[in-house]
């Protein structure tokens, strides 16, 4: 598979999981919003006064997640599939002997061309330590070294 054809399939399949994730987090927000606010009168057992403050604890933690997760959606469509990089860099697929990776955005494994891909930020240690790196360099991060491979 060419390395366009690789890039298309990573960025493809990371925006189908962000979506799949999304989902997933606005299903659970809104479970929690209607057994937490639906009826401030009926009383369930998940409902008690320290529950119902965990509940929404946990539903402002999943709104920003979500937040978060919308703003990368939309960071994602800036990156071109089409635009091979030959650098470690925002918007890159990178393989490297260790990992392959999506620079730019927090992104659980997922599977994409055959392959595993974590989706990691530009602040992550390992995306510092790899940063302008070309195919054959290395970097090393807690005592582990990673080959650049190859860059999409």
């Amino acid at each position: 598979m060419d390395r366009i054809a690789i890039k298309r399939a990573v960025l493809q399949a990371a925006r189908s999981h962000m979506k799949r994730t999304a989902n997933e987090l606005r299903v659970r927000i809104e479970e929690l919003k209607s057994a937490t606010i639906g009826d401030d009168n009926a009383e369930t057992a998940s409902q008690t006064e320290s529950t119902r403050g965990s509940d929404v604890d946990l539903m402002n933690s999943l709104g920003a997640q979500y937040e978060h997760l919308l703003q990368d959606l939309d960071r994602l469509g800036i990156v071109s599939p089409d635009a091979l990089m030959d650098t470690v860099q925002f918007g890159a697929v990178v393989h490297t002997d260790q990992r392959n990776l999506l620079i730019g955005f927090s992104i659980e494994e997922f599977e994409a061309a055959g392959r595993q891909y974590l989706g990691v930020t530009p602040k992550a240690p390992l995306v510092q330590a790899l940063y302008g790196r070309k195919a054959g360099e290395s970097a090393e991060v807690n005592g582990i070294r990673y080959a650049v491979l190859e860059i999409c």
